[in-house]
């Protein structure tokens, strides 16, 4: 179960200071001046809406009272409708012209917001920014300053702390939904409108609707709202059970009583179980058998907030509907029953993905045993898996991609360790890891490793992987001495694996060596990581070639670290493996973007100031395509690029353009982080060197 190889990081001696792949630049003298890298359009043209905005029900129900104000927050508990009604108002304020913007966002998370921020900049001012936060900011300054009328609607917040720094300022009108009622969400003119469940006129106004007015099937209506609490989600699963079934009212209710089951700690969910239940029933019967509630078990241990449709539709997931029902069904018949759930409103279907209400999921989990559970876990692990990105970026695919493995994680991770050890939990430590989350990496490779050693012992082969990913992920977050101490542990252990596993743990004890030659060069031992290399190289070239990417990998960091120890030496030798590289590997691989970063570091040492900083310009665009804006490595190519600008003259530019990379490397890889130290080293620098 190797690691993903990726590129030494080496030391910036400008000021003493880490910065990722950067090099000694400080000689540095000359006439450029570092270009600003956002491409430019021509702005859109208002009126403009961003985002997608939900579809109101054919049944929705309006609620009185709901006038928006400066900011509207509707806070209330799930399955009330707040999404519908901020949709509603949304689709009133545009059709009816009262905004000539409007913006939706999907607020499940910060790192959400901003995105959604950056894309709205983007289409309003025609410039495309680097960083999402610096996006961000271009729209909240649009917004202040405008006379036109505008709406932003964030939907779903999940932590008012989110928005900090985010408040949509001017003159327009914000709408936020969520479940909190924090008091940060109060003041500074916020109204905080509590939604709660229908009153039982409204329910029976939306049964109506739903069922079209027809008498044989409202027949008890009034005693199916009362049942279900006026709860909208469930008015809206019983109402769509009732319709496809053409079932009146009164015999829901004569069904329901007899799956009621009393729960007097939360009602709320008793009475989704319920109606879930019967919708289920229903779902069961849609072709081919069976299918719609093993999709339904998938979906209930991913994210609520949306799942990509190829994960569901993928191979991994027809496979196993196959292997539990006979049935061979293609990526069109699977959305097939996709829809019919759709249909009784067990999901949503939006885009290219599907939505399920955490209510939803936990009933459905509430009705598993283990081994149903264990099933369900393990077919959505293998679908991810499938899906995941062949190249780690921080882009919405691979931030989706995490957040439904950090979900089903949290729902079943016991399922996905132990004797029965899956991939899905290692692919998501070392994601986390190589996107620059290296804290969250740390401690969730602590976890599954101290788990491993309870269930397979401390010399199980898996258990040892673990505890490679521990040193690694540890050494990176600052903690060397306890990550020497681990890699002292996993290598003492290694030797004791049972002999059939020794062969794989002979390549894996090889990469670890590697890391620990990385950490070796991170203190400042250089001397030992190069020897450390130079045998490693020796011994890959003799076992698997020259062109083996372990192999590669090792070759590249000796030639960074003999760089290091004597700058200006190396630019053939990062020509020659970079010419191996776009070879074997091609032109956008991670590892060939390092070597074209380090190739440019060194044409500049040795001179050529200008080449090195051309192509440096270039690799920063190829980087934010290839990896993203926020990823660890575009963020190094950027403050080398920053360094450059303040060694050849302009330290004040240089100052302010730090400042931007610190917001930046704080929100992506948090205040602990080395590279965040370096560059509050770098910031004070250059605000020192402007005032000088």
């Amino acid at each position: 179960m190797p690691d993903e190889v990726e590129p030494l990081s080496v030391q910036n001696t400008v000021h003493g200071d880490v910065l990722g792949d950067n090099v000694q630049i400080g000689y540095i003298a000359g006439d450029f001046t570092l270009h600003q890298h956002s491409a430019t359009r021509p702005p859109a043209e208002l009126p403009l809406q961003i985002g997608v905005v939900p579809q109101r029900t054919a049944s929705f129900q309006a609620r009185p009272g709901l006038t928006p104000s400066r900011t509207t927050v509707l806070s209330g508990m799930g399955g009330v409708g707040k999404t519908q009604l901020a949709a509603d108002l949304a689709q009133r304020m545009w059709s009816g012209r009262e905004v000539n913007l409007l913006v939706w966002v999907t607020a499940g998370t910060r790192e959400a917001v901003v995105s959604a921020y950056a894309e709205a900049a983007a289409e309003l001012t025609g410039r495309d920014d680097l960083g999402p936060e610096k996006g961000a900011r271009r729209l909240l300054e649009w917004l202040a300053r405008t006379e036109e009328p505008w709406l932003v609607v964030l939907d779903d917040l999940q932590d008012p702390a989110d928005l900090a720094g985010l408040w949509p300022p001017g003159d327009g009108l914000v709408l936020v939904t969520t479940r909190r009622r924090d008091a940060a969400l109060l003041g500074d003119g916020r109204q905080v409108v509590d939604v709660g469940v229908f009153s039982e006129h409204e329910g029976l106004t939306y049964l109506q609707a739903v069922l079209g007015g027809q008498p044989t099937l409202l027949h008890g209506a009034a005693e199916v709202v009362r049942a279900l609490g006026s709860l909208p989600l469930a008015l809206a699963q019983a109402g769509a059970y009732m319709l496809d079934a053409h079932l009146s009212c009164a015999d829901y209710v004569a069904r329901l009583g007899k799956l009621r089951r009393g729960n007097a700690a939360d009602e709320h969910l008793t009475t989704i179980a319920a109606t879930w239940s019967l919708s289920m029933e229903q779902a069961e019967t849609l072709r081919p058998r069976k299918v719609a509630g093993l999709l339904l078990d998938i979906a209930s241990v991913l994210s609520p907030n949306g799942i990509p449709l190829d994960v569901l539709t993928g191979p991994s997931v027809r496979e196993y509907l196959t292997s539990r029902t006979g049935y061979r069904l293609d990526e069109a018949g699977v959305r097939d029953v996709l829809a019919g759930l759709h249909r009784l409103s067990l999901v949503t279907l939006d885009g290219g993905e599907a939505r399920i209400h955490a209510l939803v999921q936990q009933a459905t989990r509430d009705t598993w045993n283990v081994k149903q559970e264990k099933r369900s876990v393990r077919a959505a692990a293998d679908a991810l898996v499938d899906a995941w990105p062949a190249l780690e970026s921080m882009d919405e695919r691979g931030q989706v991609i995490r957040a439904n493995a950090t979900a089903l994680v949290a729902a079943g991770g016991t399922h996905l360790e132990g004797r029965d050890t899956h991939l899905l939990p290692f692919k998501l430590g070392s994601s986390l890891g190589l996107c620059g989350l290296v804290a969250e990496a740390r401690d969730h490779f602590e976890r599954l490793y101290h788990s491993s050693v309870q269930s397979l012992g401390p010399y199980n082969y898996f258990t040892l992987i673990q505890l490679s990913s521990l040193a690694k992920w540890r050494g990176r977050s600052g903690d060397t001495a306890g990550a020497f101490a681990d890699y002292d542990r996993f290598f003492a252990a290694a030797t004791r694996v049972r002999r059939s596993d020794r062969a794989e743990m002979f390549a894996d004890v090889m990469r670890a060596r590697h890391d620990r030659a990385r950490l070796l060069a991170e203190t400042g031992d250089l001397t030992g990581a190069i020897a450390e290399l130079e045998q490693l190289l020796s011994t890959h070239v003799e076992l698997f070639g020259p062109d083996d990417p372990d192999t590669l990998a090792v070759q590249h960091d000796l030639t960074n670290l003999r760089g290091q120890a004597t700058p200006g030496s190396q630019p053939a030798e990062f020509e020659r493996l970079l010419t191996d590289q776009l070879r074997v590997y091609g032109p956008d691989h991670p590892q060939t973007l390092a070597t074209r970063h380090n190739l440019a570091c060194e044409r500049a040492e040795s001179g050529d100031v200008a080449g090195g900083h051309a192509e440096l310009r270039q690799l920063l665009t190829d980087s934010t395509r290839v990896l993203g804006a926020d990823h660890p490595k575009t963020l190094s190519t950027r403050s080398v690029l920053l360094d450059c600008v303040g060694h050849l003259g302009d330290p004040a530019r240089a100052a302010r353009e730090f400042e931007q990379l610190l917001a930046d490397r704080l929100r992506v890889l948090g205040p602990g982080h080395p590279d965040v130290q370096a560059t509050l080293e770098g910031l004070a620098f250059w605000r020192q060197q402007a005032v000088l």
